[in-house]
């Protein structure tokens, strides 16, 4: 699955478990400073493995970075939804307590800088697939969207990446 992720030779994986800090193990991972890109969160349960959560970080407006884009490594331990309370909450608290809820034993988050690709257009590609080979979101993620205009830029990076899945 994921096929496009081959292209992005700028890559790592971060391990992590209840006990660990996510931002030692964040700042450890050498994800460049300014890296824009994405992240797949892999849950590690009884020897199964399931993608819980697809992210990203950063945007490309007219072939230029954004003035915030890039800090992937400061996205994946940001601020995510609580799907229960609906609370924003930073993910080296949220992360552990869902772990513990679900019975998670290990967390293995694998992360690409998209380079020049727009990383809103990746997130949506990989979540889209996701979706069309599982008939849900990964149970961590709790929207799919994407602004009407990068509907082009989606098109456009769907048929120049060759994604069979989503072509039309």
């Amino acid at each position: 699955m994921f096929d496009v992720l081959k292209k992005y030779d700028t890559n790592g994986v971060i391990e992590f478990d209840v006990s660990d800090s996510l931002n030692k193990k964040c700042r450890d991972s050498r994800i460049p400073k300014h890296c824009s890109g994405i992240y797949i969160v892999n849950a590690l349960s009884d020897g199964r493995e399931e993608i819980v959560y697809i992210g990203s970080s950063g945007n490309i407006t007219g072939g230029q970075k954004e003035k915030q884009a890039g800090r992937l490594g400061k996205r994946i331990i940001g601020k995510q939804r609580d799907l229960i309370s609906g609370k924003l909450v930073r993910r080296n608290i949220l992360w552990p307590q869902l772990m513990e809820q679900q019975f998670i034993d290990h967390l293995k988050v694998s992360w690409y800088s998209t380079d020049a690709d727009n990383s809103l257009i990746v997130e949506y590609c990989l979540l889209l697939e996701f979706v069309i080979r599982h008939k849900r979101l990964p149970i961590w993620n709790n929207e799919l969207k994407l602004s009407g205009q990068l509907k082009g830029e989606l098109e456009e990076f769907i048929v120049k990446n060759n994604i069979e899945t989503l072509k039309i």
